[in-house]
């Protein structure tokens, strides 16, 4: 079916449509969880080396950075033989992929919604192309400055988004952001209860945008807030400096214990991934950035972490 006519008539169906049948990245397997990472710190090599580093390190899955203007945007791999080489590359080195990284963000104009929708659509079919046997989780931030300004908003876009994932059978979720409206796992919890908690809408667990914060919020209770919404996590370290929070590496900081998180998370039923991200506040600003150490020290800072836990990992 043409992409505008589906994004037409397939919304105005699903909104009396019957509920899709869930394919949870949550609790549903048994066993341990798996060690992922991003390619968004991983800009500078073509996305067939970085798979291949990813790979190597030993990393269990990645996630491929989507933005416009990635090495893994849908408009840069447009050709279904280019998808399926990173299919078939993704195969043959043993990894998943798990996730896709998005900056799909609301908007009030009613022309920049629906090109917001044919964004996601591209995405929900490249993400298709290139896990067609389970679905990879599209996480996006939702930008934003005030909560009780945008949740409304938030919801009622996010509404058609959750309306087309459905329908392309895929897996949406939310990320809360330190700097953005919506910023702590409470507020995805109103959003996702305001829209009927659709099977295929989640939440992404990342504690680095929750320490530090004031009130202060610990490991113990926003995994329990999250756990019942979480359906992808991402890991990277926060620090204080100078009265301002900066993003480090997993497992770099020592701020807090990546295993408290991982035990939380498995002894709570999570059998996803646990996807290390490398903040652009590293890769963008420290001119001896270096992305082949710093893939291997998450790599072996989280290993560790897994290890404390005493949580396997698949």
């Amino acid at each position: 079916m043409e992409r505008r006519h589906f994004l037409k008539t397939g919304l105005l169906a699903a909104a009396g449509g019957t509920t899709v049948a869930t394919v949870s990245a949550t609790v549903q397997e048994r066993g341990g969880c798996g060690l992922a990472i991003g390619t968004y710190g991983l800009q500078s090599m073509p996305l067939d080396e970085a798979i291949r580093l990813i790979a190597a390190t030993g990393y269990n899955a990645l996630e491929i950075t989507a933005l416009p203007g990635t090495t893994g945007a849908p408009s840069v791999l447009k050709s279904g033989d280019d998808r399926r080489r990173i299919r078939d590359l993704i195969g043959e080195s043993g990894l998943r992929l798990c996730g896709i990284m998005v900056g799909i963000e609301p908007q009030r104009d009613e022309a920049k919604h629906q090109e917001q929708l044919e964004e996601l659509y591209a995405l929900l079919q490249f993400g298709h192309d290139i896990s067609p046997d389970k679905a990879p989780v599209i996480q996006t931030v939702l930008g934003g400055k005030d909560w009780e300004g945008s949740r409304e908003l938030f919801r009622d876009r996010i509404a058609n988004w959750v309306q087309l994932n459905g329908d392309l059978r895929g897996l949406l979720s939310l990320k809360p952001h330190r700097s953005h409206a919506m910023s702590v796992p409470a507020e995805a919890a109103w959003l996702i209860e305001q829209l009927g908690s659709p099977d295929r809408l989640g939440m992404t667990y990342d504690y680095s945008h929750y320490a530090f914060h004031e009130p202060p919020l610990s490991i113990a209770e926003t995994v329990s807030a999250s756990l019942p919404i979480t359906n992808y996590v991402a890991v990277k370290d926060a620090v204080m400096t100078d009265g301002a929070v900066r993003f480090a590496l997993a497992g770099e900081s020592g701020s807090w214990d990546h295993a408290d998180i991982i035990s939380a998370l498995h002894d709570g039923g999570y059998r996803g991934d646990l996807c290390c991200e490398v903040s652009s506040q590293i890769w963008k600003s420290d001119p001896g950035y270096d992305p082949i150490k710093a893939t291997k020290t998450c790599y072996e800072n989280m290993v560790a972490a897994f290890d404390r836990a005493g949580v396997a990992r698949r």
